[in-house]
């Protein structure tokens, strides 16, 4: 069980890893302290860098799937260029098999993602794998959306969505970075090194974003309504 005083014994186990002798080592220690400020237990490990930004991500599944089987409790990933101000209070105690904030509605958000100990979570985690191995070029959050579709369809998934409002994005001045870290209160600050790190990669093509899916998923995963996708749509999803 977690460290974590007040009584809130179980918190999820925060994981993440980050790739060596890039800017997210500093990053991930930073991430510890923040975590360790807060008497919670975490396994940051590192990995080797990809050749591309986009393998980089797709790591994550894998990592996340190799967390869950070392730990017996609930898992929170967290980015490694995160800090984490609060407990997720939100987690403590949960009975979803996933969780995460979606943005605009339908955005999954996969820079900090929840995932309970159950067989269905377990499915999840396996389908979301199975994407970025499949396609690489698909970005981890877009696979991971496509993941939670397919296992919704299959399975009586428990999604807890998030309060957006948990999550701070940070912007790219740094003088209105400053003024959002005073004035915000959100648990978690992500610093989105990825839009300095990525132009440090080789660009795999094609690269399927989140700005790239079609209205009608966008549509249906706002109203939590997956539907099965025939064969003509899968060219729309970057699946073809």
């Amino acid at each position: 069980m977690g460290k974590l005083g007040g009584g809130l014994m179980s918190h999820p186990i925060i994981v993440s890893y980050y790739t060596r002798n890039t800017a997210y080592e500093g990053h991930a220690a930073e991430l510890r302290r923040s975590i360790d400020k807060l008497g919670l237990d975490c396994r940051i490990e590192p990995r080797e860098a990809k050749s591309s930004w986009v393998e980089n991500c797709a790591q994550k599944a894998q990592f996340i799937r190799e967390m869950r089987e070392r730990e017996s409790r609930p898992i929170l990933w967290i980015d490694a260029d995160a800090v984490l101000r609060r407990p997720l209070h939100e987690l403590v105690d949960s009975d979803a098999d996933f969780a995460t904030v979606r943005r605009r509605g339908w955005e999954i958000s996969s820079g900090q993602v929840y995932f309970g100990t159950g067989s269905k979570a377990e499915a999840l985690i396996d389908t979301w794998c199975k994407y970025c191995r499949d396609y690489p070029y698909i970005w981890d959050q877009v696979s991971l959306g496509y993941a939670w579709w397919d296992t919704s369809l299959r399975l009586n998934l428990n999604t807890l969505w998030l309060d957006e409002r948990i999550l701070l994005i940070l912007n790219r001045k740094s003088f209105k970075r400053f003024f959002q870290i005073a004035f915000n209160q959100a648990a978690i600050i992500h610093k989105q090194e990825s839009r300095r790190s990525k132009k440090n990669h080789r660009k795999i093509l094609p690269e399927y974003r989140n700005d790239m899916l079609p209205e009608w998923w966008k549509e249906a995963a706002r109203k939590n309504a997956p539907f099965p996708v025939g064969q003509e749509r899968l060219d729309e999803l970057g699946l073809g």
